[in-house]
């Protein structure tokens, strides 16, 4: 019976503005009004945020092209049915159409006018979107139409923006024709249940995506029958996005219903993280603007957003400003198996948080990304942010002009100016996530003992110098030609406000083991302790051990190309990517302004990188490096070492 009431108030009371807007014709074909008053705060940061934008779809418009020769229908990418060939397509055009309905637009800069744009390029981009999706006439290149796939609720939701910016401008066909593939998916999602899971792969992205078809179902379908259901599923499909464990016994009321009822299941871990690509995963993290899209697009057509587009968020981003560096890029505690230069990626974040959140923390990050974004695209007179090679995602050159856009909208919606603050140092233990952080004056610490095992310092600078290695601090050990698996035994925490130690028992195989111990302090320096112990017989090919990842990018904007290494008093000029290799027995190690004093001597080998790897060059620092076959017995020891890595 408490069921029945509870969904008697979900029909009848929070969506009592939508119900009452379906009382008009079926037939009626108009869309929910797509306005924006005047505010003058963060003017500034929204003037340089829209010249990005004006910068990156110059740059993008380069790649336009008819296809099969025929004008009336363009893209960007080769023809095909694939997120690579669709997806890029989507977040251009409504990249485009923003700028033809917000702001104040600049032929010169962009490279044609307003009319010229949306006659020549979106219109056409729009209509092959249109055309080649599964309810459309034709099929790509590929020979399969698109669509109903994994992630096609998120490209028809981008296209689904385009045509609404843009929607007095299209033809009539493609009005319809955009309406017939956002219903199409919108029903697909909200037919379905949402899934849910914590470990290594959170369907938390997956959801909050499937949610943005169906929130574009809405203001483009306002009158339609189906739009109560609609709404019903978009706010199923947006609350469990970010459900922790906790929410299931939550008492809090959200749209005018528990929590608990609405539980279906965990996305997230209950301090805030959650894990994708196998990993605690600061990217996926941030994810969550996909919700909070759907939350500035209700604000953008008068209506009052659902509670569920926030829930969680706040705390969440919380947890990102804590691994955010002074450039608004991230540290990865459990290592990043893909582009780091996402700096300019992190904006619609920090403007829904000083929007949304009335955050003052978030203002500081805001302004880093942005002037981070500025240098990246001052290096590429076309107006590219992102430089060959920097982000190999088919997508990035084409969503970023589009996450930029939504940065734009969010502070359209700011509520008051926020003078920018700092974050404080100090540690952040999570017990979830399996990693722990310590911000100092001038330094960042982190060790992570989940699925990745990692061990890092670097300076609280804009110039990183440490690369989320997912061996940092532990390093490899080849036996039988083999690099072992590294594999914890047990862990001990203890904390303090400014301070941690942390012993861990790893195994390298079953071969190998490691006893660590991590001691970070106040005063910035990391301290690592490492004993290595045979278990049985073996024959080492190699040991390097205590290594870290060392960015040493050609172009990277807060990089030189190059290293300044010091072995003892031994120094050379490392360039990026030259492959250089120095090798010395030396107590002490410097890397520009980070500094690893190992107090007695070892073999010490620093390797320059040769190519990029993971959208980045990273050479190799390894501080115990054993070369050549050496024969163990079972209890004896390999090394012993201390190394204190402090900034200076």
């Amino acid at each position: 019976m408490k069921t029945f009431l509870y969904s008697v108030l979900f029909l009848g009371g929070v969506f009592h503005y939508n119900v009452k807007a379906q009382s008009s014709a079926s037939s009626d074909a108009s869309v929910l009004t797509c306005q924006i008053k005047e505010n003058p705060l963060y003017q500034q940061e929204k003037d340089r945020i829209y010249q990005l934008i004006e910068k990156q779809v110059h740059h993008l418009r380069g790649g336009i092209q008819n296809w099969k020769g025929d004008s009336s229908m363009k893209l960007m990418t080769k023809s095909g049915s694939g997120e690579a060939s669709i997806r890029p397509n989507a977040a251009f055009a409504a990249s485009m159409s923003f700028l033809y309905r917000f702001g104040k637009f600049d032929p010169a800069t962009v490279g044609l006018s307003k009319k010229e744009m949306l006659q020549n390029e979106i219109i056409p981009m729009i209509r092959y979107l249109v055309r080649t999706h599964r309810v459309g006439d034709l099929k790509t290149d590929d020979g399969k139409a698109w669509g109903d796939a994994w992630q096609s609720a998120l490209w028809v939701s981008l296209m689904g923006n385009a045509a609404w910016y843009v929607w007095d401008e299209l033809p009539s066909d493609i009005q319809q024709g955009a309406r017939n593939v956002v219903a199409h998916e919108a029903d697909r999602i909200a037919a379905g249940n949402p899934p849910h899971k914590l470990k290594l792969d959170s369907k938390s992205e997956e959801n909050s995506w499937n949610s943005q078809v169906i929130s574009a179902a809405l203001f483009l379908m306002p009158n339609d029958s189906r739009y109560a259901k609609w709404e019903k599923a978009l706010q199923k499909w947006a609350m469990s996005s970010y459900l922790r464990p906790a929410d299931s016994s939550s008492t809090a009321i959200v749209d005018q219903i528990p929590v608990s009822k609405q539980f279906n299941g965990a996305n997230i871990y209950d301090d805030f993280t959650l894990e994708n690509h196998d990993i605690v995963h600061p990217d996926y993290m941030g994810a969550w603007i996909q919700n909070a899209e759907n939350d500035v697009y209700y604000l953008l057509s008068g209506r009052k957003p659902l509670q569920a587009f926030l829930y969680n968020l706040p705390q969440i981003y919380k947890n990102q400003m804590r691994l955010f560096l002074p450039d608004g890029g991230y540290c990865y505690p459990s290592g990043q198996d893909w582009a780091i230069f996402r700096n300019a990626d992190w904006m619609p974040s920090h403007a829904t948080a000083v929007a949304r959140f009335n955050d003052p923390e978030a203002v500081y990050f805001l302004r880093a990304g942005l002037e981070t974004a500025e240098k990246m695209q001052q290096r590429n007179q076309d107006g590219a942010i992102y430089a060959p090679g920097e982000n190999y995602f088919a997508s990035a050159q084409g969503h970023l002009s589009y996450w930029l856009a939504q940065a734009w909208l969010e502070l359209q919606f700011a509520q008051k100016e926020l003078k920018p603050v700092m974050q404080k140092p100090g540690t952040n233990y999570f017990v979830d996530g399996k990693f722990l952080i310590n911000r100092t004056k001038n330094a960042f610490h982190s060790i992570s003992w989940g699925e990745k095992i990692m061990i890092q310092l670097m300076p609280l600078a804009k110039d990183h110098i440490v690369s989320p290695d997912q061996r940092n601090g532990i390093g490899s050990i080849s036996v039988n030609d083999t690099v072992q698996r590294v594999v914890l035994k047990s862990v001990d925490v203890k904390e303090t406000k400014n301070s941690f130690v942390v012993n861990m028992v790893v195994q390298h195989g079953k071969y190998i083991q490691a006893a660590i111990r991590c001691e970070s302090k106040p005063n910035g320096q990391l301290t690592i302790s490492e004993k290595l112990t045979a278990l049985q017989d073996c024959t080492t090919n190699s040991v390097g051990t205590l290594s870290f990842g060392i960015l040493n990018n050609p172009n990277w904007v807060y990089e030189k190309g190059s290293r300044t290494l010091k072995l003892d008093q031994q120094e050379s000029n490392v360039k990026a990517a030259s492959g250089q290799t120095n090798q010395a027995v030396a107590k002490s190690v410097k890397v520009d302004n980070l500094n690893f004093d190992l107090g007695s001597q070892s073999n010490v080998i620093y390797k320059a990188a040769t190519k990029m790897k993971d959208s980045r060059h990273t050479d190799l620092l390894v501080l115990n490096a054993i070369k050549d076959k050496h024969e163990w017995k079972q209890g004896n020891v390999i090394s012993e070492n201390k190394v204190t890595i402090s900034v200076k």
